[in-house]
């Protein structure tokens, strides 16, 4: 007969074997045979949180606490109470764990995010300070401060983190939408403009639009108004004697069509331009 340790394992087992149900049979019986072996509750608890199952993991997480306190579990009943929205109750919990354990970087970084789903910006820039200066490199932190500081107006401090960020990951599509959208608020135009072009030059989707649309000949556009070089020759000439944005927009078209995206986002800029002014 297996002993209590060697079940334990066996749920272990399941989990990572993804055998979810068989797991959730094992610890359960072992809690019910023995009700203070508190690392099955924990590990009950976790299985049930990536299951989406909150309440039950709760449970879990209180009937370990009964057990015995430590960062780690009020760290998870935190986790808890913020995916189920509950943000204040989220951040009581996250506090206890901080106070057993202050370099446990997970709980200030979870109370940062409480703090911005409650719109107390002060609280959540302390705490994702608090992660950096625990672990400088941390990259959810530095995100979520360069997030804090966009939406808060704070642009210039917004973009020296972002670059800090690309330095270390510069393929990061979603960090680079974020600089474009800072370079756009300083009105910083032709820095804007360059940055459009990496994203374009580097996401998969506009890679396989480039690859599409270059597949496509370009004789296709040719027609009793003349080749695709002949219109864009005429749209950049009207754009130029008539300051016209719609000629410039139909140039970025005709571009598009070529397969030239860069020259198309040029083209929108230069239209952008003229209607703003």
């Amino acid at each position: 007969m297996q002993s209590l340790y060697e079940r334990f394992n066996n749920a272990l087992e399941f989990e990572r074997n993804g055998e979810y149900v068989l797991a959730l049979r094992e610890y359960g019986t072992i809690i019910s045979e023995k009700s203070d072996f508190r690392e099955a509750y924990l590990n009950l608890g976790s299985l049930y949180a990536r299951l989406e199952k909150y309440t039950e993991a709760m449970k879990c997480y209180e009937g370990a606490v009964a057990l015995g306190e430590d960062a780690l579990v009020f760290f998870n009943i935190g986790s808890i109470y913020y995916k189920m929205g509950e943000y204040k109750k989220a951040i009581i919990q996250l506090d206890k764990s901080r106070r057993i354990d202050g370099s446990f970087v997970s709980t200030s970084l979870v109370m940062g995010l409480c703090f911005s789903r409650l719109k107390n910006t002060k609280a959540a820039e302390g705490c994702f300070k608090n992660v950096c200066a625990l672990n400088p490199d941390n990259p959810v932190a530095m995100i979520a401060l360069a997030i804090l500081y966009f939406e808060t107006g704070r642009f210039e401090s917004a973009l020296k983190i972002i670059e800090r960020i690309l330095a270390r990951d510069g393929n990061n599509q979603n960090v680079r939408k974020l600089r474009a959208r800072v370079l756009q608020s300083l009105n910083r135009s032709d820095e804007y403009r360059q940055e459009v072009k990496v994203i374009k030059n580097t996401s998969p989707r506009f890679q396989l639009y480039d690859r599409f649309i270059q597949s496509i000949p370009v004789e296709v556009f040719t027609d009793r108004y003349g080749t695709i070089d002949e219109k864009l020759e005429r749209l950049e000439k009207k754009a130029r004697d008539n300051n016209d944005p719609e000629a410039l927009i139909s140039a970025s078209l005709c571009c598009l069509f070529k397969g030239d995206t860069d020259r198309a986002i040029d083209f929108l800029f230069e239209a952008r331009n003229l209607a703003l002014n």
